[in-house]
């Protein structure tokens, strides 16, 4: 390999890894608010503090995609009622989400 190459191929490599570490502080930074979200909204009720389950059950790991997590939400599934966007805004559904995705990966660290 040319010198000119491995230099790109570092400016590349160091770029990667420097957007994996930003969207890793990034995502660690929204977890305040979506956890806030999480208890703004109510979900803390029935899924517990750390959404591992209370009354309702837990949501720890997310085996979910996003999509179909939002349609349980506005829709409701089993004994739980559908959340209108009077109640709970999309922007605190994506939150939320985020929250629990982030709960499920740091639990599969352990």
């Amino acid at each position: 390999m040319r010198r000119g190459s491995v230099v790109r191929v570092s400016v590349l490599v160091s770029t990667l890894l420097g957007g994996i570490c930003v969207g890793s502080v990034l995502a660690q930074n929204d977890a305040p608010q979506g956890k806030q979200a999480f208890s703004d909204a109510g979900c803390v009720m029935c899924h517990g503090p750390s959404a591992r389950g209370a009354d309702g059950p837990s949501l720890i790991p997310m085996e979910r995609d996003y999509p179909d997590f939002k349609s349980i939400v506005r829709e409701g599934i089993g004994e739980m009622p559908g959340q209108d966007e009077d109640n709970v805004l999309d922007e605190q559904i994506v939150l939320i989400y985020e929250f629990v995705l982030s709960m499920s990966q740091s639990s599969q660290r352990r």
